[in-house]
């Protein structure tokens, strides 16, 4: 994931403004980390809440600009505190992308809600699009409804639910569905397999698109986790395309880094087909101003190498023994 500063629209802020609020960010973090979470103040930031749930040690906390949404030691989300409906995570802005794949927006399904970051920006962005977000803990809804702006209404509904089962035993059928549930210091490994896999593609609509964000790397020793999933959901879908969060700054695959994934079933679209459809996009200004054609510099074409990782089912899913280490939010 990656850290960001301000969206423009409805904002009033320039990009350089929103260049200087990610390096603040930057700094608000290393500042916290350094002090420990036991502090009730740290530096410009201020803690809120801590609370334990079933699942997680939660904390939010806030600085001058932002509040963020914390799990154990992962930064999970968070929003700008003039504009809830921007997140600190750039990864969220990727989301959109969903667009290059399917023609249609009409319904989409969040299973993980965090601070509720993308329900926001998709029902802003979008006003003919649904949204249902899934969320297994409570907690973590409680909190995203009291401390995150997170909206209820026609447009917007929360199940508090398991999303395997949520997606097994509804009826209705998506346009997107988004798995947002996965992080790096614990993936449910009943979101990860084969079997999975299979009841999520039934449930969407013709030329429907998944979006994953899953934290990894491309190669090396901290990739046999994401090598894994990538070739549980290629045993499904026939048309998987990358795109690693800021892999253009550096493009060195053995960086973790936050890596969204969008299976279709549309195999072999070409790079210059999906710039063209962004640059339409764009040109029509019919996605958020923080989606921008640099994105396409991080679209990521090389083969997956699989050969070494196992497939994921629901009988053998070792998520626990492919771990990610040394990995915190990409900033910005």
């Amino acid at each position: 994931m990656m850290l960001r500063t301000a969206h423009q629209v409805g904002t009033g802020l320039g990009r350089h403004a929103i260049r200087v609020a990610r390096a603040a960010v930057a700094v608000t973090l290393v500042v916290l980390l350094a002090v420990g979470a036991a502090a009730q103040t740290v530096g410009i930031s201020r803690i809120l809440l801590e609370k334990d749930s079933v699942y997680h040690r939660i904390r939010v906390h806030e600085d001058a600009s932002w509040r963020y949404l914390r799990f154990d030691r992962s930064l999970q989300g968070g929003m700008l505190l003039k504009d809830p409906t921007i997140s600190p995570l750039r990864y969220t802005d990727y989301v959109h992308l969903a667009w290059l794949f399917t023609p249609s927006i009409q319904r989409m399904l969040v299973v993980g809600l965090g601070a509720g970051s993308i329900p926001k920006s998709f029902l802003r962005s979008y006003p003919q699009v649904l949204v249902d977000s899934v969320e297994l803990d409570p907690v973590v809804v409680d909190v995203a409804r009291q401390y995150f702006a997170v909206p209820e209404g026609p447009r917007h509904r929360i199940i508090v639910q398991d999303g395997r089962q949520y997606v097994r035993r509804t009826e209705g059928l998506y346009d997107v569905i988004l798995m947002d549930a996965y992080f790096a210091e614990g993936i449910p490994f009943h979101l990860v397999t084969r079997e999975f896999f299979q009841q999520v593609k039934a449930k969407l609509t013709p030329g429907g698109v998944v979006v994953a964000n899953i934290v990894g790397a491309l190669g090396g020793p901290n990739s046999k986790l994401f090598r894994a999933i990538y070739k549980t959901y290629a045993a499904e879908f026939t048309g998987l395309y990358l795109f690693p969060v800021g892999f253009s700054l550096g493009k060195e695959e053995e960086t973790t880094r936050t890596i969204l994934l969008f299976a279709t079933q549309t195999p072999g679209i070409r790079r210059q087909t999906l710039g063209a459809r962004l640059e339409v996009l764009l040109r029509g200004k019919s996605l958020p101003e923080l989606v921008t054609r640099s994105f396409m510099r991080d679209y990521y074409e090389q083969s997956i190498a699989s050969g070494d990782v196992p497939l994921l089912t629901d009988d053998y899913a070792p998520v626990d023994i492919l771990p990610v280490y040394g990995w915190e939010p990409e900033r910005r």
